[in-house]
């Protein structure tokens, strides 16, 4: 394991491999959810397992990489760094989502209030947490970590419907706000932190006790979770299992990655090919839905009836690939015209002398 500490502007090749990783299991799930219809209760699927740290691992490294020690959050920075992030996560949306509407015949009205927006959520809540971010640091200087920990840890519960109803807004204003995902943000400040603090972080991750202490965790309340106190008796319960379960899984998996960092270099087909993905984690994630086969659960025996989580895992696993490749093909198609390519995925503009 290399102890080395990163200087937080310079870039950490095991983060974006992560964050190739997170974009592989977010169409991994997608292919659970549209083609196989397993998200549901009951239902045996390593997809039960994913979802605990897939989307907290996407937002973390999002905060993670946005962390600058040189920035200064004044009014003209702030203006800057909203209109880029608009132009990156909002426009690109915007023309994707329109397209995936009029191609699938769906309804936009409907589409643009529902919380989900049909898959396409992911982008516009990201910019929302830019938005907060920003304000946070602009408006309340050295209070605005502290101020946003304490808003994520509120905001957490939310994604519970029963929660969510208690909010004193019309139901189409929550929706087109999306506002069930608000509870990932702390894992996006938490990302931000880390980045901030990655010196201390890293000497907690190299104690004797920490990670031990989290797989025991994260293993055993996996298997016993279904037989401990207050599980499936009230949200309190279910709610504080799935905390510790998330937070130790982030754990274990950023420890992973870290440790093993030697074999996630440019250097190694595994690495190379993951950083890959993570630097074009945009692309993939706005194209992914055109190639989701939906009707495949009518060819192939439906695991939903006759559950066999092995090799569900491994026909999920070889579609998400089949269908990250045909984005990243089109995504190089697209990127042969720079005009394209910085208006529909963020590509900065080359200066022209």
């Amino acid at each position: 394991m290399t102890n080395a500490s990163h200087h937080p502007s310079t870039r950490i090749e095991y983060i974006d491999a992560l964050r190739g990783l997170t974009m592989i299991l977010v169409v991994f799930n997608h292919v659970a959810t549209f083609v196989w219809d397993l998200m549901c209760p009951g239902i045996p699927s390593v997809h039960i397992y994913l979802s605990q740290i897939r989307m907290p691992m996407f937002f973390f490294i999002s905060g993670f990489v946005l962390y600058k020690t040189e920035t200064v959050w004044n009014l003209s920075h702030v203006g800057q760094f909203l209109r880029k992030k608009f132009m990156v996560q909002i426009i690109p949306t915007i023309v994707f989502l329109t397209l995936f509407v009029h191609i699938m015949d769906l309804n936009m009205e409907t589409t643009l209030l529902s919380y989900a927006k049909d898959g396409y959520w992911f982008t516009y809540i990201l910019f929302q947490y830019f938005l907060f971010y920003a304000l946070a640091q602009l408006c309340f200087k050295r209070y605005a970590n502290p101020i946003m920990v304490v808003a994520g840890i509120l905001l957490l519960p939310i994604y519970h419907q029963p929660l969510t109803n208690l909010i004193p807004l019309p139901e189409t204003v929550k929706g087109l706000l999306s506002i069930t995902y608000w509870h990932y943000f702390l894992y996006f400040v938490l990302g931000s932190l880390v980045r901030k603090h990655f010196q201390q972080v890293e000497q907690w991750l190299d104690s004797r006790w920490l990670l031990p202490i989290c797989i025991a965790a994260y293993f055993l309340l996996n298997i016993y979770r279904d037989v401990l106190p207050g599980h499936g008796h009230g949200l309190i319960g279910s709610f504080l299992i799935g905390l510790v379960l998330t937070f130790t899984g982030l754990t274990v998996l950023f420890a992973f990655f870290r440790t093993n960092q030697s074999h996630f270099t440019k250097d190694k087909v595994l690495g190379r090919s993951l950083q890959y993905v993570g630097r074009r984690t945009l692309d993939v994630y706005l194209l992914h839905y055109f190639f989701l086969p939906r009707q495949l659960g009518a060819v192939i025996p439906a695991f939903k009836e006759h559950p066999m989580p092995v090799i569900e895992a491994a026909c999920s696993l070889v579609i998400a690939l089949m269908i990250v490749a045909c984005c990243l093909l089109v995504s190089n198609i697209i990127r042969l015209s720079p005009l394209l390519a910085h208006y529909l995925f963020g590509v900065k503009q080359q200066q022209t002398q």
